[in-house]
């Protein structure tokens, strides 16, 4: 009806007002997490962390481990133009690519 209507047009705008950039990686120690938390400190962007219903910042190192850290998250970035970060970033992605292809 036209109450979700309302709802999809809302998420829609939010969406345009906040582009994201969404990716799957994962940490293997305590290391990959240090130099996650370096890497993504030296870039402006916003971003957070979504790992089995919780969400947390992605800058915060006591968020980052109180997550299961060693299960694949969904990294959220607030924006849609982070190529370098990415970039940075790659072997995370790898390493959530080869788990995933390793349990299938």
């Amino acid at each position: 009806g036209k109450f979700r209507a309302d709802i999809y047009l809302l998420e829609k705008s939010e969406e345009e007002i906040n582009p994201m950039t969404k990716t799957e990686i994962v940490f293997w120690n305590m290391d990959s997490i240090m130099q996650f938390m370096e890497i993504i400190g030296r870039h402006e962007y916003e971003a957070e962390l979504v790992c089995g219903g919780r969400t947390v910042n992605a800058k915060a190192l006591l968020d980052v481990i109180s997550l299961h850290a060693f299960q694949a998250s969904e990294l959220r970035i607030f924006s849609d133009s982070c190529d370098d970060l990415l970039r940075e970033l790659d072997l995370y992605m790898d390493q959530y690519r080869l788990e995933r292809a390793c349990s299938a």
